[in-house]
């Protein structure tokens, strides 16, 4: 409001007092005898002169160049107000009848998106018309949703003392169909043989036209106008609208203009749009015209809606989705119970794994049906391609934006997910850019899941049990790595075991809302290497083994050697040869139980629950947040600082280490060892903690530093 006001107030200081109507005894203010002026030598016309009637002349005779600064509210087709601002530079003039010009402006809208308007306007004045009559052309080009808007455009319009016409015609270029990147999405999805059919919101550019009349409101001294107009406006993926609109403008001479506009359609709505604006010097002649008022208007700005209108809706018709990089997503469906020599449709389904995967290509997505069982087989992934399971929910991230992939089974018949038991190595053998999700895996003679050097790769949803193996084991992994919702039970190996490539990588690492027990080696291992950079995220993951009776119980990876049981961690991180962990450990559960008997050995077993080694010049700043490290084993010869503990870091070798503990519970303690010149620095924050510090050699090694101080991923 004080910014209305400010302009309002600028453009009354600059305006001079409002003409008087002419009357008797009174001649109109906008009419003069023709100025008789001297021109140039030599016969050059002189651009700032005054004009010499019926001369033509490239120039400013009558009409100066202005700039000016306008803001508009929200209207229709845009969603957003905008400010635009203005240039009007006169080309050629010919006295009071003709003037050429061009016309511009550049538009920031209240999001920050940009645009802006060319176009070149003629207007010629009919004496005995009494009236200007003109033609322009422009073109537009407008931003929304991250994309790019183009448009041509066309008018024409007459204006005279009293009352004026005008039409504009809008044209946009191009396809007609925009993804937004906020705000839009998908609607629907159905299965269409190997297709996925999806209705999506889309960003629609509109052609159109737009028309008023109207002038000046009587007794208004020409400070006040008003208008009424339609306009109506289609595309190629919309239904056509007409619309009903209304405007005043009070004109503060010519150097600035405020109105309010009223539109209503059945698209838009009915929209109230508030302008303000000013002009420098003013649009108005430098010279009094001898024509009459209508031919002093000639350098007054084309009135055109400066926005290209833009419908945001459903498309109508549905069409192929695609992955973000715009190749079609090809579905391959897969069942057990279907007939041999499918061709991979939700109607004639491919029979087995097998035969999918040679219907399948690239960036395939295997949809492999509820309840399905499948024994001795396995799958190798191609770069791309998702493997997912039904009986859980799967969203697909699409050029369109994400959805729901559809089911085929109906829901009360879906008993289970599709299982893939007694694969004879590896069931699933993983390549770049996978997902898999929506599994069985049990009884593997190799590993559940494995992948060596592979990148981008997405585990979900998988309950993983009885490998020879490693539940889950990725070697040489780079880019954006995602473990969620697992089950990885009673595995022969390591749950999951994961090493990043040694190269200069830049990694994201997420390991959450997994439930990992009884596997004899570690439940979680993973190494960073090289000149790797990590960001790991490890919450709400529940990490546990249950050992005992001696002999039976005391698992192969478990040493007994009387009267010890030494095992690995439960959890272990190893930041080895200069590679670097940015990480956050938060609200995850890590437990151990040992059941005693008569035969068991005089110690209980020896190790501890969650092991971090910095070591080789690598660098590791990780929080600690929330956990809970229960046990109810006793310390070795029932001293604590001989461990086992429940957290247990070390920095060694010319490592950095920083740590934040805040709020964690351990049954078992905490270790912190710095060795060989090393830096092991820990946040103000131990007193939150539940259990005791042990410090090796000695506390003089651990700086203590605000608390804070680290920036964990979030």
């Amino acid at each position: 409001m004080l910014w209305t006001t400010a302009l309002i107030v600028a453009a009354v200081a600059q305006a001079p007092v409002a003409p008087v109507e002419p009357g008797p005894g009174f001649s109109d203010p906008y009419v003069a005898p023709p100025p008789v002026v001297e021109t140039t030598a030599g016969g050059y016309p002189d651009w700032l002169s005054l004009p010499v009637q019926g001369a033509s002349h490239w120039g400013f005779e009558n009409f100066l160049p202005r700039v000016g600064v306008q803001h508009r509210s929200q209207g229709y087709g845009y969603d957003s107000g905008y400010t635009s601002f203005d240039a009007f530079v006169p080309l050629y003039q010919e006295d009071f009848s003709h003037l050429t010009a061009a016309q511009g402006s550049i538009l920031l809208d209240n999001y920050g998106d940009i645009g802006f308007v060319a176009g070149l306007v003629h207007r010629q004045h009919i004496d005995s018309w009494g009236r200007v009559v003109g033609g322009n052309f422009f073109y537009n080009y407008r931003e929304q949703g991250g994309n790019g808007f183009n448009q041509i455009g066309f008018g024409i319009e007459t204006l005279g003392n009293y009352l004026d016409w005008r039409m504009n015609g809008y044209l946009p270029l191009g396809d007609g169909l925009a993804v937004p990147n906020q705000g839009g999405g998908v609607t629907d999805a159905m299965f269409s043989g190997r297709s996925l059919l999806v209705n999506y919101i889309a960003d629609k550019p509109l052609a159109g036209l737009d028309t008023e009349i109207g002038g000046i409101i009587p007794g208004s001294l020409d400070i006040f106008r008003a208008y009424a107009g339609l306009y109506h406006f289609q595309g190629d993926y919309s239904d056509s609208l007409m619309g009903v609109q209304g405007r005043v403008e009070a004109r503060l001479r010519d150097s600035g203009v405020a109105s309010v506009a009223v539109t209503n359609d059945g698209t838009f709505g009915t929209n109230v749009v508030f302008a303000i604006g000013l002009w420098f010097p003013g649009n108005g002649p430098r010279n009094m015209s001898p024509y009459g008022r209508a031919a002093a208007r000639m350098g007054e700005d084309v009135v055109r809606n400066q926005n290209i209108v833009i419908e945001r809706s459903p498309t109508k018709d549905p069409v192929a989705a695609r992955w973000a990089n715009g190749t079609v997503i090809d579905v391959v469906h897969v069942n057990s119970g279907a007939a041999v020599g499918g061709a991979g449709t939700p109607l004639l389904p491919a029979l087995n794994l097998t035969d999918a995967q040679a219907l399948a290509g690239p960036q395939s997505l295997i949809f492999v049906h509820a309840n399905s069982q499948y024994t001795g087989e396995s799958v190798v992934l191609q770069d791309g391609q998702q493997l997912l399971g039904e009986g859980v929910g799967h969203t697909i991230q699409s050029l369109y934006g994400s959805f729901l992939l559809p089911t085929v089974t109906p829901p009360e018949d879906i008993n289970s997910v599709p299982l893939i038991t007694g694969a004879p190595g590896t069931a699933v053998t993983l390549a770049n850019n996978n997902t898999v999700s929506g599994f069985r895996i049990t009884n593997s003679g190799g590993y559940g899941a494995f992948g060596n050097n592979v990148t981008n790769v997405t585990l979900d949803r998988l309950n993983i049990s009885g490998s020879t193996l490693d539940g889950i084991q990725l070697q040489g992994a780079a880019g954006n790595i995602q473990v969620t919702e697992n089950f990885l039970n009673n595995n022969g190996g390591r749950g999951l075991s994961l090493s990043t490539t040694a190269a200069n990588t830049t990694n994201t690492i997420v390991i959450s809302d997994n439930t990992i027990l009884g596997n004899p080696l570690e439940g979680i291992d993973i190494t960073t290497n090289g000149q790797s950079m990590n960001s790991l995220v490890m919450e709400r993951n529940l990490v546990r083994i249950s050992l005992g009776p001696a002999g039976s119980a005391a698992r192969p990876a478990f040493e007994t050697t009387d009267p010890v049981i030494v095992g690995p961690s439960l959890i272990n991180i190893t930041a080895a040869n200069s590679s670097q962990i940015n990480g956050r450990f938060e609200n995850n559960d890590v437990e151990d139980s040992f059941a005693r008997e008569s035969t068991s050995p005089d110690e209980d077993p020896y190790f501890s629950q969650f092991t971090l080694n910095a070591r080789d010049n690598s660098r590791v700043d990780i929080g600690f947040i929330n956990n809970r490290f229960e046990s109810d084993r006793n310390p070795l010869y029932g001293n604590p600082r001989n461990g086992s503990f429940g957290l247990d870091l070390n920095s060694d070798n010319v490592a950095v280490l920083r740590a934040r503990l805040q709020d964690n519970t351990s049954s078992l303690n905490y270790a912190f060892s710095e060795n060989y010149i090393s830096t092991f620095q820990l946040e103000n924050t131990l007193s939150t903690n539940t259990g005791t510090m042990f410090y090796f050699p000695t506390a003089n090694f651990i700086e203590t530093i605000p608390a804070d101080t680290l920036k964990l991923p979030e």
